[in-house]
């Protein structure tokens, strides 16, 4: 966003349908899977903006995406999660990065196959120099 003078007060070269625009596109790139610094970088040299206004952007962006996945059931982010790491499994193999490979397996196991029993609660509860 470029400002521009006009005596004592600062005026916004972008209107407000501009940004909700520009925030949008924003949106639909991180929908698509596009990384947070991809999209700033993208928002900078395509919108000519600052990393400031780049920034407030992606957090608006991602305060929406928050809001889409409250709406959905569990189940449904359990799959998309699943899917993700998947393909994020498949290109780190692809380039030969072995160690993010097994990560994601590991993660695909503890999300999807292990089983999630609640942790009890066995270990002292004291901290510190304590002698008993």
């Amino acid at each position: 966003m470029k400002w521009k003078n006009y005596g004592r007060r600062n005026m916004a070269l972008t209107t407000r349908k501009e940004r909700i625009a520009r925030r949008n596109d924003a949106l639909r790139k991180m929908e698509k899977g596009w990384g947070v610094g991809q999209t700033i970088n993208y928002l900078v040299h395509d919108y000519k903006i600052t990393r400031r206004s780049a920034n407030l952007d992606i957090q608006w962006a991602s305060a929406k995406l928050v809001q889409n996945h409250t709406k959905h059931e569990r189940h449904d982010l359990l799959a998309w999660l699943l899917y993700q790491t998947q393909q994020v499994y498949l290109k780190s193999v692809e380039a030969e990065q072995y160690s993010a490979a097994t990560g994601c397996l590991n993660l695909i196991w503890k999300m999807g196959i292990a089983e999630n029993k609640p942790k009890s609660n066995t270990a002292k509860t004291f901290h510190g120099n304590y002698r008993g």
